[in-house]
């Protein structure tokens, strides 16, 4: 039997399926996120052991985040196994290595847990959403019944009014929505909007309020402080 063949049907454990899936969902991880998630009770060496493992066999590649810090992908052996492109398997570029980061984070690091939506899972949710509009991160808060539809928007340095136009024009463009009006009319559809600093959430706040928003619309603020060192020098305006 061909080597990665052995890889895939007997090197894989439980938790290591796990792993891979999860960070096919959320396109990246890191050491910190699966040891939350997924070594509860373990020294941070156990994640080392099994993620080195993992990029060994090439179902993970780790690449620097900042320094020290590091992420992963999928491997070429996980890509293939999940049927996914080739093209997931390789470094992020400045703006999607932060736009990624920011995403996981947001899901991953408050009080509760939020699922990152494959495309497949959010056109089940919402069918009628146009193909321009489904690339979007989408999270589902599952902690309330019913559960609610969260859009992300991960500010890449710009300007605060230009953070907030974006925010507009995220909210406008899914205006002729049925499904998102039906969910944002139960209370069940509003935007997280991820930045670096409470000092830029604020000022992202205010610039919001001098926008219109549909009534009852909820816009959330979360702050990622160390992706700061990923936006430095990109910005999205």
């Amino acid at each position: 039997m061909p080597p990665s063949e052995t890889s895939r049907t007997v090197d894989l454990s439980a938790r290591d399926v796990v792993i891979l899936d999860h960070i096919a969902r959320y396109r990246i991880s890191t050491p910190e996120v699966l040891h939350r998630l997924f070594f509860d009770g373990s020294r941070a060496n156990a994640v080392t052991k099994v993620t080195s493992r993992l990029c060994d066999i090439q179902h993970l590649r780790r690449f620097p985040l900042y320094h020290p810090r590091t992420y992963f992908t999928l491997g070429p052996e996980a890509a293939k196994r999940l049927g996914l492109p080739v093209s997931r398997t390789r470094p992020l570029g400045p703006q999607s290595l932060p736009l990624e980061y920011g995403v996981l984070s947001c899901a991953t690091r408050g009080q509760h847990h939020h699922q990152r939506l494959t495309t497949r899972e959010l056109l089940e949710l919402c069918p009628d959403l146009p193909a321009g509009l489904t690339e979007q991160p989408c999270c589902l808060d599952d902690s309330v019944t019913p559960p609610r539809l969260e859009l992300i928007r991960v500010d890449l340095g710009g300007r605060p009014d230009h953070v907030a136009r974006k925010c507009q024009a995220d909210v406008r463009s899914r205006s002729d929505v049925a499904s998102i009006q039906q969910l944002m009319a139960a209370g069940r559809f509003r935007l997280f909007v991820v930045t670096g600093t409470l000092a830029k959430a604020g000022s992202i706040t205010d610039s919001l309020q001098q926008h219109a928003w549909p009534e009852g619309f909820l816009i959330q603020m979360f702050v990622v402080s160390d992706l700061l060192p990923l936006i430095a020098g990109v910005s999205d305006t």
